[in-house]
Protein backbone atom coordinates (compact mmCIF):
# COMPACT_ATOMS: atom_id res chain seq x y z
CA UNK A 1 0.00 0.00 0.00
CA UNK A 2 2.90 2.27 0.70
CA UNK A 3 4.15 1.82 -2.86
CA UNK A 4 0.73 2.86 -4.23
CA UNK A 5 0.75 5.95 -2.03
CA UNK A 6 4.30 6.79 -3.06
CA UNK A 7 3.45 6.43 -6.74
CA UNK A 8 0.15 8.24 -6.19
CA UNK A 9 1.90 11.04 -4.32
CA UNK A 10 4.46 11.52 -7.10
CA UNK A 11 1.90 12.37 -9.74
CA UNK A 12 0.22 14.79 -7.38
CA UNK A 13 3.22 17.15 -7.37
CA UNK A 14 3.24 17.88 -11.14
CA UNK A 15 -0.55 18.20 -11.22
CA UNK A 16 -0.49 20.63 -8.30
CA UNK A 17 2.30 22.64 -9.96
CA UNK A 18 0.32 22.86 -13.23
CA UNK A 19 -2.79 23.97 -11.36
CA UNK A 20 -0.76 26.61 -9.52
CA UNK A 21 0.73 27.95 -12.77
CA UNK A 22 -2.68 28.04 -14.45
CA UNK A 23 -4.11 29.99 -11.51
CA UNK A 24 -1.21 32.48 -11.66
CA UNK A 25 -1.76 33.01 -15.38
CA UNK A 26 -5.47 33.60 -14.83
CA UNK A 27 -4.81 36.08 -12.03
CA UNK A 28 -2.19 37.91 -14.14
CA UNK A 29 -4.59 38.27 -17.05
CA UNK A 30 -7.27 39.66 -14.74
CA UNK A 31 -4.88 42.14 -13.05
CA UNK A 32 -3.13 43.40 -16.19
CA UNK A 33 -5.08 43.05 -19.42
CA UNK A 34 -2.85 42.71 -22.44
CA UNK A 35 -2.69 45.49 -25.01
CA UNK A 36 -5.10 45.02 -27.85
CA UNK A 37 -3.14 44.12 -30.94
CA UNK A 38 -4.25 45.61 -34.25
CA UNK A 39 -6.19 43.30 -36.48
CA UNK A 40 -4.48 41.91 -39.59
CA UNK A 41 -6.64 44.23 -41.72
CA UNK A 42 -5.30 47.30 -39.86
CA UNK A 43 -1.72 46.12 -40.32
CA UNK A 44 -2.28 45.67 -44.05
CA UNK A 45 -3.62 49.24 -44.38
CA UNK A 46 -0.69 50.76 -42.47
CA UNK A 47 1.91 48.71 -44.25
CA UNK A 48 0.19 49.31 -47.57
CA UNK A 49 0.27 53.10 -47.18
CA UNK A 50 3.95 53.19 -46.22
CA UNK A 51 4.84 50.68 -48.92
CA UNK A 52 3.02 52.86 -51.45
CA UNK A 53 4.93 55.95 -50.30
CA UNK A 54 8.28 54.19 -50.49
CA UNK A 55 7.50 52.68 -53.89
CA UNK A 56 6.39 56.11 -55.13
CA UNK A 57 9.61 57.72 -53.89
CA UNK A 58 11.71 54.94 -55.36
CA UNK A 59 10.01 55.34 -58.74
CA UNK A 60 10.30 59.14 -58.91
CA UNK A 61 13.96 59.30 -58.03
CA UNK A 62 14.78 57.18 -61.09
CA UNK A 63 12.80 59.29 -63.58
CA UNK A 64 14.08 61.80 -66.10
CA UNK A 65 13.47 65.53 -65.52
CA UNK A 66 10.71 65.60 -68.17
CA UNK A 67 8.92 62.63 -66.60
CA UNK A 68 9.30 64.18 -63.15
CA UNK A 69 7.68 67.39 -64.35
CA UNK A 70 4.68 65.44 -65.63
CA UNK A 71 4.44 63.47 -62.36
CA UNK A 72 4.71 66.72 -60.38
CA UNK A 73 1.93 68.37 -62.40
CA UNK A 74 -0.29 65.31 -61.96
CA UNK A 75 0.43 65.13 -58.19
CA UNK A 76 -0.28 68.84 -57.80
CA UNK A 77 -3.61 68.50 -59.63
CA UNK A 78 -4.51 65.41 -57.58
CA UNK A 79 -3.82 67.31 -54.37
CA UNK A 80 -5.91 70.29 -55.51
CA UNK A 81 -8.85 67.96 -56.26
CA UNK A 82 -8.44 65.79 -53.17
CA UNK A 83 -6.38 66.96 -50.19
CA UNK A 84 -5.93 63.43 -48.84
CA UNK A 85 -2.92 62.56 -46.73
CA UNK A 86 -1.57 60.32 -49.47
CA UNK A 87 -1.80 63.07 -52.12
CA UNK A 88 -0.21 65.54 -49.69
CA UNK A 89 2.67 63.17 -48.90
CA UNK A 90 3.31 62.49 -52.60
CA UNK A 91 3.39 66.20 -53.40
CA UNK A 92 5.78 66.83 -50.51
CA UNK A 93 8.09 64.04 -51.70
CA UNK A 94 8.17 65.63 -55.14
CA UNK A 95 8.78 69.13 -53.77
CA UNK A 96 11.82 68.02 -51.78
CA UNK A 97 13.50 66.10 -54.59
CA UNK A 98 16.94 67.56 -55.23
CA UNK A 99 17.99 68.90 -58.63
CA UNK A 100 14.48 69.50 -59.97
CA UNK A 101 13.03 72.66 -61.44
CA UNK A 102 10.05 72.52 -59.08
CA UNK A 103 11.99 71.92 -55.85
CA UNK A 104 10.43 74.12 -53.18
CA UNK A 105 11.34 73.28 -49.60
CA UNK A 106 9.30 76.20 -48.26
CA UNK A 107 6.12 74.92 -49.91
CA UNK A 108 6.88 71.38 -48.76
CA UNK A 109 7.32 72.60 -45.19
CA UNK A 110 4.07 74.55 -45.45
CA UNK A 111 2.21 71.45 -46.67
CA UNK A 112 3.63 69.42 -43.80
CA UNK A 113 2.75 72.07 -41.23
CA UNK A 114 -0.79 72.33 -42.60
CA UNK A 115 -1.29 68.56 -42.46
CA UNK A 116 -4.36 67.99 -40.27
CA UNK A 117 -3.33 66.69 -36.86
CA UNK A 118 -6.62 64.88 -36.32
CA UNK A 119 -6.30 63.10 -39.61
CA UNK A 120 -7.82 59.63 -39.83
CA UNK A 121 -4.77 58.32 -41.64
CA UNK A 122 -2.61 55.63 -40.16
CA UNK A 123 -0.14 56.50 -37.44
CA UNK A 124 2.71 55.58 -39.78
CA UNK A 125 1.74 58.36 -42.22
CA UNK A 126 1.64 60.81 -39.31
CA UNK A 127 5.05 59.54 -38.19
CA UNK A 128 6.29 59.89 -41.78
CA UNK A 129 4.99 63.48 -41.78
CA UNK A 130 6.83 64.20 -38.53
CA UNK A 131 10.03 62.69 -39.93
CA UNK A 132 9.86 64.76 -43.11
CA UNK A 133 9.02 67.95 -41.19
CA UNK A 134 11.96 67.42 -38.85
CA UNK A 135 14.34 66.71 -41.71
CA UNK A 136 13.22 69.79 -43.63
CA UNK A 137 13.58 72.05 -40.61
CA UNK A 138 17.10 70.73 -40.06
CA UNK A 139 17.92 71.08 -43.77
CA UNK A 140 16.74 74.70 -43.74
CA UNK A 141 18.78 75.42 -40.61
CA UNK A 142 21.89 73.96 -42.23
CA UNK A 143 21.21 75.87 -45.44
CA UNK A 144 21.01 79.14 -43.51
CA UNK A 145 24.26 78.29 -41.73
CA UNK A 146 25.96 77.62 -45.06
CA UNK A 147 24.69 80.94 -46.43
CA UNK A 148 25.97 82.80 -43.36
CA UNK A 149 29.36 81.11 -43.61
CA UNK A 150 29.55 81.87 -47.34
CA UNK A 151 28.85 85.53 -46.64
CA UNK A 152 31.50 85.60 -43.92
CA UNK A 153 33.98 83.99 -46.32
CA UNK A 154 33.24 86.63 -48.98
CA UNK A 155 33.67 89.38 -46.39
CA UNK A 156 36.99 87.93 -45.27
CA UNK A 157 38.17 87.61 -48.89
CA UNK A 158 37.35 91.29 -49.50
CA UNK A 159 39.17 92.21 -46.31
CA UNK A 160 42.19 90.16 -47.37
CA UNK A 161 42.19 91.84 -50.80
CA UNK A 162 41.99 95.27 -49.15
CA UNK A 163 44.88 94.43 -46.83
CA UNK A 164 46.91 93.05 -49.75
CA UNK A 165 46.37 96.25 -51.74
CA UNK A 166 47.43 98.28 -48.69
CA UNK A 167 50.57 96.14 -48.32
CA UNK A 168 51.31 96.57 -52.04
CA UNK A 169 50.86 100.36 -51.69
CA UNK A 170 53.24 100.45 -48.70
CA UNK A 171 55.83 98.40 -50.62
CA UNK A 172 55.51 100.74 -53.56
CA UNK A 173 56.01 103.78 -51.30
CA UNK A 174 59.00 102.07 -49.73
CA UNK A 175 60.59 101.44 -53.15
CA UNK A 176 59.99 105.04 -54.18
CA UNK A 177 61.62 106.29 -50.95
CA UNK A 178 64.64 104.02 -51.49
CA UNK A 179 65.02 105.28 -55.07
CA UNK A 180 65.01 108.87 -53.87
CA UNK A 181 67.76 108.18 -51.37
Amino acid sequence: MRSVLRIGGLWLVPVAALMFLAACAAIESIESPRAVEPSPAELVVVTGQMDDMMEFYDSIRRQSPAELSRVYDKAKQSFIRNKSDTNRARLVLLLILPNTSFRDVTSATHLLNEWPKDSKSANNLQSFRNLLAGLLVEQQRLSHSVEELSQKLKDEQKRAETLQSQIDAIKSMEKNLLKEL
